[in-house]
């Protein structure tokens, strides 16, 4: 699907659910281009096929405007109705909070007194008597605090949880009082550098209709992965798969390795599309520019051959700008996995069985000590922690991270094949873990885990400024444009 189509589709959405009523004002283009991460010339044509099919009118120097008149019980209403699924939805909501909560408090921790200017901004607008635009400007104030990471890869998987669109059906200005006097406590602590965690903040869940497994109560788009969970969310996020340049830098950091020599025959187009999450179009395109640069050679009914060895690959110049946005995406993964990788340990921990706990290990050791290649261990406790995790949509994002991190051994000289006493104190930070789990110390686990890939987020930025990578990997996007 083009981005025009998925943002139509969505509009459209809101406007049949009733989330965007008759009469209702759209965002302006430009809010629309920053909520969508996307350009005026994409929102332009939404609108368009919006007006098309009669969901809007459009008039000079006025927002459009919603006249699609939704009818009671209208198809969409009810079925997002019937694909309300009070288990669907409190994993997407354990998601949040697994989520949300470390990368919130890390954008805390970034912001300057001038920073909190515009969560202050967000909170003053804030009406009681205004409930849609008091909940959604609720919102806005803790995703201030997820965009200051300054991290594209962040924020896309926070919103792709689709819990912004959470309205409740029923509240009251008693309610609406109580929590605005919380939040106005807890920017006055942000503000004079306070504790965060000392502010209490009410149990909102029976607000949604989500209190002792209860029916959610709550107005959201139909496609929400609120309520379709995982498979929805996964279609969110395909936008951050990898794309041709990644498979074949992938490929090309493999033959570094040595896992491929010359002469070796690579996977087949469909075996590829597996390993990388990727279509045929994909995987065909990355495969011709590894034969364009003389890489690999294609026989016809007999597949693709590698024609470089490792001295001859290392000598290939890519260019700067792709190796950049490769650089600043895994750079992206490896932040996001620091913060966040404590909440996915304990998770696995409570749910991986011994049996599972030992097979791992005993990849680990393997790939350590018979079939070395590079240092895999690190992948292999994400791989264990990503397959038990436990919770659909949490596990969704850790595949995405868990592919992303892939991307690291296709940057040129970025990948070390030998055991020096770095990847030798970083496997063994891995296999510490484990031991600690096969131990049944699953807080040691979770210890030791966020200790090693905070070990690796640091080595791999260091390395990284070595190379001269650093500087031009963080000028690919501004990150300051995220919140600014």
């Amino acid at each position: 699907m083009l981005m025009y189509e998925r943002v139509f589709q969505i509009l459209k959405n809101k406007i049949e659910s009733g989330l965007l009523p008759e009469g209702t004002s759209l965002p302006s283009r430009a809010d629309l281009c920053q909520e969508y991460g996307t350009s005026e010339k994409t929102i332009r044509r939404a609108l368009a096929m919006l007006e098309e099919n009669r969901f809007i009118q459009t008039s000079q120097r006025k927002r459009p405007v919603v006249s699609f008149k939704r009818k009671a019980g209208h198809k969409t209403t009810i079925l997002a109705l019937e694909k309300i699924d009070a288990s669907v939805t409190n994993d997407v909501l354990k998601t949040g909070v697994l989520l949300c909560y470390p990368v919130i408090k890390n954008g805390i921790s970034l912001c300057s007194r001038a920073d909190l200017e515009i969560p202050r901004r967000i909170l003053d607008n804030m009406k009681i008597g205004n409930p849609s635009e008091f909940w959604k400007l609720s919102k806005k104030f803790y995703r201030f605090f997820v965009a200051r990471n300054e991290n594209s890869l962040t924020l896309q998987a926070v919103d792709g949880l689709g819990l912004s669109e959470l309205s409740p059906l029923q509240d009251d200005d008693q309610l609406r009082i109580r929590y605005y006097e919380q939040m106005k406590e807890f920017m006055r602590v942000l503000e004079t550098g306070g504790e965060p965690e000392s502010v209490r903040f009410d149990d909102m869940s029976g607000l949604y209709g989500l209190a002792d497994g209860g029916t959610p109560a709550f107005k959201v788009a139909s496609d929400s992965p609120v309520l379709l969970g995982r498979t929805q969310l996964e279609k969110l996020l395909q936008v951050s798969e990898v794309r041709y340049s990644a498979v074949y830098m992938d490929i090309m950091g493999l033959i570094s390795a040595g896992r491929y020599q010359r002469g070796d025959q690579l996977p087949k187009h469909r075996e590829l599309q597996e390993m990388y999450g990727v279509s045929v179009d994909t995987t065909m395109k990355a495969i011709q520019i590894l034969q364009e640069l003389g890489v690999v050679r294609t026989v016809r009914g007999r597949g693709i051959f590698v024609e470089m060895d490792r001295d001859e690959i290392q000598k290939i110049q890519m260019p700067p700008h792709l190796v950049a946005l490769h650089v600043r995406r895994y750079l992206d993964t490896l932040e996001l996995l620091a913060l966040t990788i404590e909440g996915a340990a304990a998770c696995a921990a409570s749910h991986a069985d011994r049996q599972a706990l030992q097979a791992a290990q005993a990849e680990a050791d393997r790939l350590w000590n018979e079939d070395y290649l590079y240092g895999r261990t690190p992948a292999v406790l994400l791989d264990f922690i990503t397959e038990h995790i436990g919770i659909e949509a949490f596990g969704a994002i850790y595949e995405l991270l868990r592919r992303n991190i892939r991307i690291g051994r296709g940057i040129p000289g970025l990948l070390t094949v030998e055991k020096t006493p770095v990847n030798c104190e970083i496997h063994e930070q891995c296999a510490a873990a484990f031991r600690a789990l096969m131990d049944e110390e699953p807080q040691e686990f979770c210890e030791k885990t966020v200790k090693a890939f905070e070990s690796i987020r640091h080595l791999v930025i260091e390395e990284c400024r070595q190379l001269g990578y650093y500087e031009a990997a963080m000028q690919a996007y501004d990150g300051t444009a995220l919140w600014k």
